[in-house]
């Protein structure tokens, strides 16, 4: 995030949601660029589009991402945001304005609350 905001690193907190534009990850071809983004703090990512590698990376590793172009291009720097991931709506507190994004099924819901693809493997066992 360097090249964006250098001092991204020492503003984000924990639960914050990032906002981004299309095709976001797009050249991240390993699990590390989403791994990355939530130990930072990062709770969830809403972007226009995803890369399809970062896009399953992301699920695999736990990390709740939410496609939906007019809350990318809405939401500003500052806004408060929350998701209901069980409906897929996206509500900017700051304006009022709501957003609806396409829910994950439970399956993968599952994986994103239990940390990963491996923790609800685990957990089946």
């Amino acid at each position: 995030m360097e090249d964006i905001d250098a001092d991204f690193v020492k503003k984000v907190k924990e639960g914050e949601i990032m906002v981004a534009g299309k095709n976001f990850g797009c050249g991240s071809s390993r699990e590390h660029a989403p791994i990355a983004i939530k130990a930072s703090g990062i709770s969830c990512v809403i972007a226009s589009t995803f890369a399809r590698i970062f896009y399953r990376n992301a699920l695999n590793i736990g990390l709740a991402i939410l496609e939906c172009e007019e809350a990318a291009e809405d939401i500003k720097d500052g806004d408060e945001v929350k998701v209901d991931f069980d409906t897929g709506i996206i509500t900017n507190v700051t304006t009022g304005k709501t957003y609806q994004a396409q829910p994950f099924p439970p399956f993968i819901q599952n994986i994103i609350t239990k940390g990963g693809l491996l923790n609800s493997i685990k957990d089946r066992l």
